[in-house]
């Protein structure tokens, strides 16, 4: 049985108060870390990954999906099996809903929340075992050593960003409600992630996500869809997301974007594609998107899966997708 360390637990009823809890714990000299669904944290408390001496619980925030005229509006509260089920999303974000399906399993599901999940730590098959695996092996560059054992060096960690929601909602170029030290803030998914599997969100230390505002698509012809590769159809990480977004008319598709996630610390959108923008998407041109996916799709050997062929599955995604899209 794995324990954890002692730690304090504090409850908060608001986003502020969270803020004025982690705060506190700072001023103590006590590491702090939040807490809401728990289901990435506590499994790294017990293998000893991370031993914060006090925990800001925001279990009991309540979230709500609700909407403007221009936006859909998410609490980083939502929980995922909620978000997966919520006729807002379903009509407006439709590839949303179906990544948050795809999360985990019901009961992880029923526990986890969308901010988790966009915030989720690296991951690595060197890093996330326990105490005992990983001092026998000799630790690693993202956790007590000095070494990443994926590429053999002792400069660059790959661990993975591992979300299912996170690339469509860097497709659907959604914006982050930030609440830190100098009060709260907006920021474009598109800046939270850098290639550093050690440090891969650019926000910093305590600052807290409230909110994820993603804009509504004009309702005719939109449509897209996520797609992801795992062993089980259920409990396992992604080995490989693809998300596929676009305005589509008939086989003809307008401001069609493609992230690909699960392959390395920054997911990535896939590059010229704007040549594709009112072509119609027959054999050819998606065989030709197909192709410049797999150019610019490179995985790193820190998750389970041959590298070369979830790099060829993705290819073989784009494909189902744009076919299955365009009718």
């Amino acid at each position: 049985m794995l324990r954890m360390d002692g730690y304090t637990l504090r409850h908060a009823r608001s986003y502020a108060m969270a803020r004025s809890l982690w705060e506190e714990a700072c001023a103590a000299g006590d590491e702090a870390m939040y807490i809401a669904g728990g289901t990435d944290l506590l499994p790294n408390l017990k293998h000893r990954i991370v031993r914060p001496k006090r925990l800001v619980n925001l279990g009991s925030l309540s979230g709500e999906v609700r909407e403007t005229e221009a936006e859909v509006v998410i609490d980083a509260a939502v929980r995922l099996d909620v978000l997966a089920s919520d006729p807002l999303v379903a009509r407006h974000l439709p590839p949303l809903a179906r990544a948050a399906a795809l999360v985990a399993s019901p009961q992880i599901r029923t526990m986890a929340t969308l901010g988790g999940n966009v915030l989720l730590d690296t991951r690595c098959l060197y890093f996330n075992q326990t105490e005992f695996w990983r001092r026998a092996l000799g630790y690693c560059l993202k956790a007590e050593g000095t070494w990443c054992h994926v590429v053999g060096g002792p400069k660059t960690c790959v661990a993975t960003q591992s979300s299912d929601t996170v690339p469509v909602l860097l497709a659907m170029n959604a914006q982050l409600d930030l609440l830190g030290a100098a009060g709260a803030r907006s920021l474009s998914i598109r800046d939270l992630y850098r290639y550093n599997g050690m440090d891969h969100l650019q926000i910093e230390k305590g600052e807290l996500l409230t909110a994820i505002r993603v804009p509504k698509p004009a309702a005719e012809g939109f449509r897209g869809s996520y797609h992801k590769l795992r062993t089980r159809d259920s409990i396992d990480f992604p080995q490989l997301g693809l998300a596929v977004v676009g305005q589509f008319d008939g086989p003809r598709a307008h401001g069609l974007q493609i992230v690909v996630g699960a392959v390395n610390p920054q997911p990535r959108g896939i590059r010229g594609l704007e040549a594709f923008d009112g072509v119609p998407l027959g054999a050819d041109a998606v065989n030709a998107i197909a192709d410049l996916v797999f150019k610019q799709t490179r995985p790193q050997g820190s998750t389970h899966g041959d590298t070369t062929w979830r790099r060829q599955m993705a290819a073989v995604y784009t494909r189902r997708a744009l076919q299955a899209l365009t009718g």
